[in-house]
């Protein structure tokens, strides 16, 4: 991978080495390495016009640092406006997809292996960590407690309904517990979401008779995989 940036002291810069690092930079354009050559900002207690021009970096950043200082630098060196910046805190935040999954452990269920592709590949695009598995018996043999998952997606129309049977039994064993609480039921019921192309009334009717808690959309859709695990995997879950 290019280096893109390098941020460095004005004495390692200068002229106080034996080489000053600039030397050996410029012997890099000199042969031919200017393509790959980064973006310098020099960290420096002295003036940042003076030092820009007598040192030939494209930043100057004085000492001590700021924060916000830097933040400005780096964006403007990397050519990203605050806009996109915010835009792209906003995708990350706690309240969007992103901060619901990331390292998340998502056990999903189909036994086709495009659809499990695609399903992990968009999981893991938003921070997830993904098993796959083909069968409903591995995924069961997965879901021994203690497990380490914290949501189950499962094709609608896998042939094997024992992985909702063993939400059941899940949720029962966690009710008839000798400590009850609402901490040991969460520790023993694994949400479970049907993935289905048919987001109609029937498919819900149909994951409510097999004990399902939900479905999502299939391939996944934004805003209804948000709105569907949300539930399950927000802040108030959690605690």
């Amino acid at each position: 991978m290019a280096l893109r940036l390098l941020l460095v002291e004005s004495d390692s810069w200068g002229l106080k080495m034996d080489v000053p690092l600039r030397t050996r930079f410029l012997e890099m354009k000199q042969n031919g390495c200017e393509s790959v050559f980064p973006q310098v900002i020099l960290l420096s207690l002295a003036d940042s016009d003076k030092m820009k021009a007598e040192y030939a970096v494209d930043s100057v950043i004085t000492k001590p640092l700021k924060a916000s200082t830097l933040a400005a630098c780096l964006f403007q060196s990397l050519g990203i406006s605050i806009t996109q910046a915010n835009n792209e805190k906003k995708h990350h935040g706690p309240d969007s997809l992103y901060g619901l999954l990331l390292g998340k452990n998502i056990l999903v269920v189909d036994d086709n292996k495009v659809n499990l592709r695609v399903a992990a590949g968009t999981l893991k695009k938003y921070g997830a960590k993904v098993e796959c598995v083909e069968s409903g018996k591995d995924a069961l043999e997965l879901l021994q407690v203690p497990h380490k998952f914290d949501l189950c997606l499962m094709d609608i129309q896998m042939p094997e309904r024992a992985i909702e049977a063993k939400a059941h039994d899940q949720k029962d064993n966690a009710d008839n517990s000798e400590a009850g609480s609402a901490a040991k039921k969460a520790q023993w019921h694994l949400p479970v979401l049907a993935m289905t192309a048919d987001v109609i009334q029937a498919t819900h009717e149909e994951c409510t008779k097999y004990g399902m808690d939900g479905y999502v959309s299939k391939p996944f859709e934004e805003k209804q995989l948000f709105k569907a695990v949300q539930k399950f995997l927000g802040p108030s879950t959690s605690s």
